[in-house]
């Protein structure tokens, strides 16, 4: 079967990452890594033709570096699928939430840390609409997602990142933390993981992104209905 554009550009980012992993400080793989950054960055757009030059760009630097003998690596070796986290409430499922989803899995094997109902409500202040068990299990349901795990009770959400160690985690356009930020916590932590951040929200005529849109849309509904009587 032929490979789909968005397969070609997942599996070249991917490879070129396990490579960068390998390779030592050097201004050559400075500049692949740049490549590969921005390769990442637009396979996340969705701009997967830019991507996929990008990623060639890389390759190129990366190969005439084997040439020269400045590095050695072997590329079937760095098809292993990688990991890849994001963690959230997930409580009334949006397209919002699909999107993001189908945009991390796009990374590798996605697994997705549900948040408790504790902790919910110490840092929202109210208690999600649905329990932390039925979140689960929708979020578990969804074709992107690998795995769906609980995360722990009243921990430090960062050391349930580091614990899995995965090799990307991806947050969110309206999650409000620095990547390098996070990352550098990570590191702190033990963990190798890449920190991406989705750029900015989907959007499209009437496209739900947040739960708390569907909250008003239903609040609006419920008035139009009682002054219909229905």
């Amino acid at each position: 079967m032929v490979a789909s554009l968005r397969e070609r550009a997942e599996a070249y980012v991917m490879n070129l990452e396990r490579v960068l992993a390998q390779l030592p400080d050097l201004p050559a793989s400075d500049r692949a890594r740049r490549y590969a950054s921005d390769a990442r960055y637009y396979l996340l757009k969705g701009d997967l033709i830019t991507s996929i030059v990008c990623s060639s760009y890389a390759e190129g630097v990366l190969d005439a570096m084997k040439d020269a003998r400045l590095a050695s690596f072997d590329w079937n070796k760095a098809e292993e699928q990688a990991t890849v986290a994001v963690a959230g409430t997930w409580d009334l499922l949006h397209p919002g939430h699909v999107k993001l989803l189908e945009v991390a899995s796009a990374l590798g094997k996605l697994i997705v840390i549900v948040a408790r109902d504790s902790n919910v409500l110490k840092a929202k202040g109210h208690a999600p609409v649905l329990s932390e068990d039925q979140r689960l299990d929708m979020v578990a349901s969804l074709k992107p997602v690998y795995k769906a795990v609980l995360g722990r009770k009243d921990e430090d959400p960062v050391a349930t990142v580091a614990e899995m160690n995965p090799d990307y985690f991806v947050l969110g356009p309206d999650q409000p933390y620095s990547e390098q930020d996070l990352e550098e916590k990570l590191r702190s932590y033990g963990a190798k993981t890449h920190v991406l951040k989705v750029p900015e929200k989907f959007s499209a005529p009437g496209f739900m992104t947040s739960s708390s849109d569907i909250v008003r849309r239903c609040a609006s509904l419920e008035s139009s209905w009682k002054k219909r009587g229905d």
